[in-house]
């Protein structure tokens, strides 16, 4: 027997556990650092670039050749209520740094500059992170993932700074007012061809072609409409009455002989029939 190697994976085996057991012991570590030579007051208002994140948002802007490039994305993932929201837009104003350094000097955010602190094990969403760079080469950047860095006043200012230069470029805080895609969905181009179901023993058909959706029951035409495809939701391209702008799928007229259409995968549309009980009925691709 080779001595060395079985001496070798035994220590390598009790190594691996005890590695773990510290592993466990080190979840809920705190570790806390300040930057010495973070500058506790900035002198330049020439501010380049700014990102900022909570549990609320996180955004960012930065000066390029081209203009300023933001980007800002949040909202309630967890359901589809038209909250979620992303934005990648060049801004058309010089209004959003100007508004951004303004609130650092007046929460006086550069006293608490360089500050680090990161506690192992905690969930997400307790704390934020900050950075802003000047074009004097001065930087503010604090992070914490235990509790927030920067006041409630501060962050409510960031935040509506960013969705104030939203609105001036024609974008909201909310899905409607997005201008990147949020969800994987069906687009059009996946929508096309026939799809079937059976539901409490009807046979279900519904026939994408261009614009238009045309749902059958049992053979007979229930709907013949245009459609529009919202919040991952294929919906008659109808707002209620009263209606000018969908903020949330609900805003849109129902078709006939169902609801709505959600995808479900890759191969699956789910229907939403009767409006007493709003059953679904899976409908498989026939053909294109």
């Amino acid at each position: 027997m080779n001595n060395e190697g079985f001496g070798s994976n035994a220590s390598n085996g009790f190594i691996g556990i005890g590695a773990a057991m510290r592993q466990q012991e080190a979840c809920g570590s705190k570790h806390e650092s300040t930057d010495p030579q973070a500058p506790k007051e900035i002198g330049s208002d020439d501010l380049i670039s700014f990102s900022f994140s909570n549990n609320t948002i996180s955004a960012s802007c930065e000066l390029k050749d081209d203009g300023l490039h933001v980007l800002a994305s949040g909202g309630d993932p967890s359901a589809r209520n038209g909250t979620r929201f992303k934005l990648a837009y060049i801004s058309c104003t010089n209004f959003l740094l100007d508004k951004l350094n303004s609130i650092i000097k007046q929460y006086s955010l550069a006293a608490n500059n360089g500050y680090y602190c990161h506690v192992d094990g905690l969930p997400g969403g307790c704390g934020d992170s900050i950075d802003a760079v000047y074009a004097s080469g001065e930087r503010l950047h604090m992070y914490s993932n235990q509790s927030p860095t920067v006041s409630f006043d501060a962050s409510d200012a960031i935040c509506d700074a960013f969705h104030d230069d939203a609105l001036k470029n024609g974008f909201d805080f909310n899905t409607a007012g997005s201008n990147v895609q949020i969800y994987d969905d069906a687009d059009r181009q996946y929508l096309q061809g026939i799809w079937k179901g059976r539901h409490f023993g009807n046979e279900i058909t519904a026939i994408f072609t261009g614009n238009t959706v045309k749902i059958f029951v049992d053979g007979n035409m229930t709907d013949n409409t245009e459609y529009t495809v919202f919040e991952g939701f294929v919906r008659p391209n109808r707002l209620k009455n009263g209606i000018s702008k969908a903020k949330s799928k609900s805003d849109y007229e129902e078709f006939e002989g169902c609801s709505s259409f959600a995808k479900s995968n890759s191969f699956t549309l789910t229907a939403y029939f009767t409006k007493s009980s709003y059953s679904t009925c899976n409908l498989l691709r026939q053909k294109k």
